[in-house]
């Protein structure tokens, strides 16, 4: 992310406090016997305003498999809020949507609702959001809700989640000589068959893709760290770790591995140009969550998934990852519906119905073990076993000043994978910002 939006950010993310301590010490008037509430029976049907996709893609797009999941949610709905209209609004994903919810939060009118990722933490610190009922999460797995608690409270529930496997051009894997059914085990052969792609492909094709800008290139560099015993804190999120020697030679590792890229490409920041260059057939291997199986079958690419190469002395490992947490605001008027919604996204029902329209892994542990699953979407067996063999985590949540520690971080991963600079060096300046940051 520029400069420019992280000072932004600060900004915000500060104005939003005072916003809501002021929020906090005004006293709010009586409510009127005659005030509107979003029970059933009101004579006026409720607008919930929804900024996430919980489909597909957005309401205009009239596939049927986009549609029905549409019309579940809206069904289910109405049978507690007779003619609730439900207002879908697109606002980004990851830091473009942290920073709009922030603005809209300071402004006193964010949504009923909306989705996220990695920042529920930080919106629950701030007062932003509502408490969710530990029962809508009963059957909803452990590792995708850590990253939906603060404190020991629950403040959104996980519709969908994912870790990392290997993804693989089978075709390019054959015009290089190779067996497409064989893909790397270890560090030492993927980097091999990396070079060796490369070298046949004399340009028209390369070894791998490797993100390394912002948060997508964290997440996909933090497996690896993890294979070692890395990580970028300790477990309590306490002690800031970059520079450990695990991480070092993670990062040193991906650094060869970059050699193989196309020219260019490690320094993309957009995630669709990066891993169509796999899906067209421009490069052999990418990191990929199960989002991508639907993602390269629409992009026709003869793509097959594995479980990530390990180090001859590490051991598997893996970072949860496209974890879709649903919140409902504080400030929101309807929070009854918005509390109903995420009980919809948390069941069963509707993970099962999105799981088979997109491939992607529920968080819903009832419907994991639903074996349709796998019969309609086979490559998921693939994401099965590794979240069967493979320890996986959120990325931490750091207790003070975080957005500033993941600039500190994402810098060094950049100058390092991008750049010339030091591993070693790199990280031990982000390392003493970062601690700088926690006193």
């Amino acid at each position: 992310m520029k400069k420019s939006r992280k000072t932004l950010f600060k900004w915000v993310a500060a104005m939003v406090m005072v916003a809501m301590l002021a929020a906090c010490s005004t006293k709010a008037p009586a409510p009127s016997t005659n005030t509107p509430t979003n029970s059933v029976g009101d004579s006026d049907p409720i607008r919930l305003t929804v900024w996430a996709q919980p489909s597909l893609d957005w309401p205009t797009n009239t596939d049927k498999k986009n549609q029905d999941l549409y019309e579940y949610i809206q069904g289910e709905m109405e049978k507690k809020f007779p003619g609730i209209i439900i207002d879908y609004v697109g606002k980004g994903w990851g830091d473009d949507l942290r920073q709009n919810l922030m603005l809209a939060v300071m402004a006193g009118n964010p949504p009923d609702v909306s989705f996220g990722e990695d920042f529920v933490p930080e919106l629950a610190k701030l007062g932003a959001l509502s408490e969710v009922p530990a029962d809508f999460t009963t059957d909803l797995a452990d590792g995708p809700m850590e990253a939906a608690k603060f404190e020991d409270k629950i403040y959104a529930v996980s519709g969908m989640t994912g870790i990392f496997a290997l993804m693989y051009n089978k075709d390019v894997m054959t015009k290089a000589g190779l067996n497409p059914d064989a893909p790397p085990q270890t560090w030492d052969e993927w980097f091999e068959m990396s070079k060796k792609i490369t070298e046949t492909g004399k340009g028209e094709y390369f070894g791998s893709v490797v993100q390394t800008t912002g948060l997508g290139g964290t997440f996909r560099i933090a497996p690896f760290m993890r294979q070692l015993g890395g990580d970028l804190t300790s477990p309590d999120s306490e002690k800031i770790t970059f520079q450990s020697p695990e991480n070092v030679k993670a990062l040193s590792f991906l650094k060869e591995l970059s050699l193989t890229a196309p020219s260019g490409s490690t320094a993309l920041n957009d995630e669709n140009a990066l891993y169509n260059l796999v899906h067209h057939g421009k490069a052999a291997f990418g990191v990929a969550g199960p989002w991508h199986i639907s993602w390269s079958q629409n992009e026709k690419c003869n793509c097959g998934f594995a479980p990530l190469p390990v180090p001859e002395d590490g051991e598997r490992a893996n970072v949860i990852v496209g974890n879709t947490l649903w919140f409902v605001l504080k400030q929101s008027k309807n929070q009854e519906a918005g509390m109903e919604y995420l009980r919809i996204i948390a069941s069963k029902e509707y993970q099962e119905k999105f799981a088979i329209a997109s491939g992607r892994m529920p968080s819903n542990k009832l419907a994991i073990a639903n074996t349709e699953l796998v019969e309609l979407v086979p490559q998921l067996a693939v994401y099965g076993e590794i979240v069967a063999n493979e320890q996986a985590g959120p990325l931490p949540s750091y207790p003070k000043n975080g957005p500033k520690i993941w600039e500190a971080w994402h810098k060094a991963q950049e100058s390092v994978l991008i750049g010339d600079k030091s591993i070693e060096e790199s990280l031990a300046e982000a390392q003493k910002t970062a601690e700088d940051l926690l006193k």
